[in-house]
């Protein structure tokens, strides 16, 4: 069961990544003639960074680019301070048009006053939520539903995020499934890749008897990728680990914490993310637990997108006369905002 969640993420993968693009592709011409396609997905300091499916992301230096269009709106900010949300085409005078964006076409803008294309919001909350839930009637009444909320704070120096999420089902009037997920970290980034950081991990979970999984430590952690396409950070750190029961022995170790957060845009309609915490025991590396939270995104429009996940949750000694394998596959819609 614990290759469930590898399985799912490598088939997500796989199938993924030879769906047909169901967007045309943005454009740039350089200096020299050459046409570069791809998606336009950000534009920091002198490069306007360009990504496809067939490379890696590629950065493309401001002045050495002639034209430049878009056919997905983009966020444009100028040197003025203003922010212009819209598609962008490059008139016969070299100069830039913005349209379809916010009512307006704002139209003689030169590259070189844009100042950043898409940038990581700063210092305002940002995430998603999702409902999923499924309903089976006649031979078996079976109903379920699940509720998550995932948001975000990026600072100049920090990052402060927080995580819920809830399940529940019952089958033939009884119930089966009941628990809930929660978790809050604090980054401060001592350089632009290598921050430290505070968690606190929480799961309820009626039917494996655990009133309380407490998960609570420092550690550091190193951001390998982190733009509109591909996002990747790896964590390492010292926990204090404790889980309260309701009718058996309370239990209390210090664990090992390790994390990898990905992310990444298969197509402009399809992403995929995989969150992965591995918790060894310092009494005895053998007795682990171990939580992954794979799921693919199919963007529908105006910020919402179909959602398939699959959550794995396994303990390598669990309570006396239950499972060491708790898993769930929901589908059901998510709102970014």
């Amino acid at each position: 069961m614990i290759g469930r969640a590898c399985i799912f993420s490598l088939a997500v993968i796989l199938l993924s990544s030879v769906a047909p693009q169901l967007l045309l592709a943005d454009e740039i011409t350089l200096d020299n003639g050459n046409h570069v396609a791809g998606t336009v997905t950000s534009l920091s300091g002198d490069y306007v960074t360009l990504t496809s499916d067939y490379a890696e992301p590629m950065k493309i230096r401001k002045k050495n680019i002639t034209r430049i269009s878009t056919n997905t709106p983009v966020e444009l900010h100028l040197a003025t301070g203003e922010v212009i949300k819209g598609k962008l085409r490059t008139g016969d005078d070299g100069k830039i048009t913005v349209d379809e964006g916010d009512g307006r076409i704002a139209s003689g803008i030169e590259l070189k006053s844009v100042t950043a294309i898409n940038p990581p919001p700063v210092g305002k909350w940002h995430g998603t939520v999702s409902l999923s839930g499924n309903l089976q009637a006649g031979n078996t009444d079976r109903s379920g539903l699940s509720f998550g909320a995932d948001v975000m704070r990026r600072g100049d120096q920090d990052r402060f995020s927080m995580r819920f999420l809830y399940n529940i089902a019952e089958e033939n009037d009884a119930m089966t499934t009941r628990n809930a997920f929660g978790a809050l970290q604090y980054d401060y980034f001592f350089t632009k890749k290598f921050y430290g950081y505070l968690g606190v991990e929480l799961l309820n979970d009626t039917f494996k008897d655990l009133k309380l999984r407490a998960v609570v430590g420092p550690g550091a952690g190193y951001q390998v990728w982190d733009d509109p396409v591909k996002g990747l950070s790896l964590e390492a750190g010292i926990a204090y680990f404790s889980e309260d029961y309701e009718a058996q022995e309370d239990k209390s170790w210090m664990t090992v914490r390790l994390a990898a957060n990905y992310r990444y845009k298969l197509t402009d309609w399809l992403e995929f993310t995989d969150r992965l915490v591995l918790y060894p025991s310092l009494k005895k590396m053998s007795d682990f637990n171990l939580r992954n939270e794979a799921a693919l995104m199919t963007a529908i429009g105006a910020g919402w997108s179909m959602k398939l996940a699959d959550i794995l949750d396994f303990s390598n000694e669990p309570p006396v006369g239950k499972k060491s394998t708790d898993s769930l596959l929901t589908v059901g819609l998510q709102y970014a905002f």
